[in-house]
């Protein structure tokens, strides 16, 4: 099975148990939304971009979904519906409750919340992140009486020198695969289950529609103090993030009178620079996640840069092959996916036994999105902790979500904001320098 099928079926086959199958965006607009140009941008953006006519078609028989379009007549009903839905207001509760099957609304729509705020939803199975925001600055394109900027295609020669670098960095992954998996599984140990920070404290999982939310944002000068203190710790955002979330996570274990040893992070990672594509052409969810492992007892700075290696070499996409590899029937797999769904923590694989995931979209150059947008928060409705961030005008922004059905949110989001807070991300300065002395 392909790998981009692969993490397709993961939606498709736990969507209706977890009440999930889209990734959304809270985005706050600087000024009052124009309920004039609201259908009329959104029509045009449905219809002028095909990838976002998409539905999905079951094939078991050939091992596959295939990406097939809806008819003339399905699409105009769809935007009927949503020309309807513009008319609405509900507020951030209702929309995180609502799920909408695959193929019953399109992969591509908005809610509207109040005058300044929508919350816009893609269907996790059609693209990844980077995806997503490519989508959303083509809407904003519309909203703002544009004309869409297609993708920059590189010319044949970058395009030739981008796609060797692809095949020896995917040839260099699967290299570096083995290395990988035998250090991995001897940090975790026997005992990794026992040993791994869970904040569910081995919950059993269930059918659940039942999700919170909470967003952390940061002006342009904390930002800027942020990312200096990275700079001089020769660190990028990313680490420093793991870092905190990794430690955080021991320390509060710790105080607890839990005292487990190890944290395990879901990293994704967006395909790119292993497999180059374009969002404007390409379907599916194009992404890898690596297994980050932090042991406490152990200099965290070392663990962060031994952990990162994996990604320069491209493990998440070695190890995403090799589980496509091993998925030989379609419907097996999908049942797979459902079964890792209700099984608790700790009695995941060691690869899967997670604390938390955390994803850095980077930094979002729109000059649209700068202009229109206040602030965007990226989410979906998860079955660990997720914490998302991104940087839009030069401000960061933190989204963490999480399963009410398996986490307190009042005690997550109480050590949240201790994490989270601008002190906190600060005090790594002041902690290296004690480290160096």
């Amino acid at each position: 099975m392909k790998v981009v099928q692969l993490a397709g079926l993961y939606f498709l086959g736990t969507e209706e148990y977890n009440s999930s199958n889209n990734m959304m965006a809270t985005v706050v607009f600087k000024e009052k939304i124009d309920g004039e140009k609201l259908f009329p941008s959104y029509r045009k953006l449905i219809l002028q971009n095909p990838l976002l006519q998409t539905r999905i078609a079951e094939r078991p028989e050939q091992n596959m979904f295939a990406w097939e379009r809806f008819s003339p007549d399905e699409i105009e009903y769809f935007l009927r519906f949503e020309q309807e839905e513009f008319d609405r207001r509900y507020d951030k509760a209702a929309v995180l409750r609502q799920y909408y099957p695959t193929n019953s609304r399109l992969p591509f729509y908005i809610t509207i919340v109040d005058d300044r705020t929508a919350v816009i939803c893609m269907n996790h199975v059609l693209a990844n992140g980077r995806s997503f925001i490519f989508w959303i600055e083509r809407w904003l394109q519309y909203y703002a009486g544009g004309e869409a900027a297609g993708s920059v295609e590189p010319k044949a020669k970058a395009a030739f020198r981008q796609k060797l670098a692809g095949r020896l960095k995917r040839a260099k992954a699967f290299v570096w695969l083995p290395v990988f998996l035998v250090e991995y599984m001897c940090k975790a140990g026997k005992k990794a289950a026992h040993n791994t920070v869970d904040l569910s404290y081995g919950k059993q999982p269930g059918p659940n529609n039942s999700y919170a939310l909470k967003a952390y944002s940061f002006s342009r000068e904390d930002t800027q103090d942020i990312l200096r203190l990275c700079k001089r710790n020769n660190t990028t955002l990313t680490e420093h993030m793991c870092s905190i979330l990794a430690e955080s996570f021991l320390q509060y274990s710790h105080q607890c009178g839990h005292d487990k040893k190890r944290v395990l992070i879901s990293m994704p990672m967006d395909m790119q620079p292993i497999r180059p594509y374009t969002p404007e052409n390409t379907y599916g969810n194009l992404i890898a996640s690596l297994p980050a492992q932090f042991f406490g007892g152990k200099a965290m700075e070392p663990q962060i840069k031994a952990v990162f290696k994996w990604f320069r070499r491209g493990i998440p996409y070695s190890l995403s092959c090799l589980a496509a590899a091993a998925a030989f029937s379609y419907e097996k797999t999908k049942r797979q996916c459902l079964t890792l769904c209700q099984k608790t923590m700790p009695k995941r694989s060691p690869l899967g036994d997670f604390s938390l995931t955390y994803s850095n979209l980077g930094v979002i150059t729109s000059p649209v999105m700068e202009k229109l947008v206040d602030a965007a928060y990226f989410y979906f409705k998860p079955q660990t902790i997720l914490v998302v961030s991104s940087t839009l005008a030069g401000r960061l922004h933190i989204k963490v979500s999480l399963t009410k059905d398996l986490y307190d949110a009042e005690e997550v989001f109480a050590l949240f904001d201790q994490m989270l807070s601008l002190e906190s991300l600060l005090q790594a300065e002041q902690k290296s320098g004690e480290e160096q002395h």
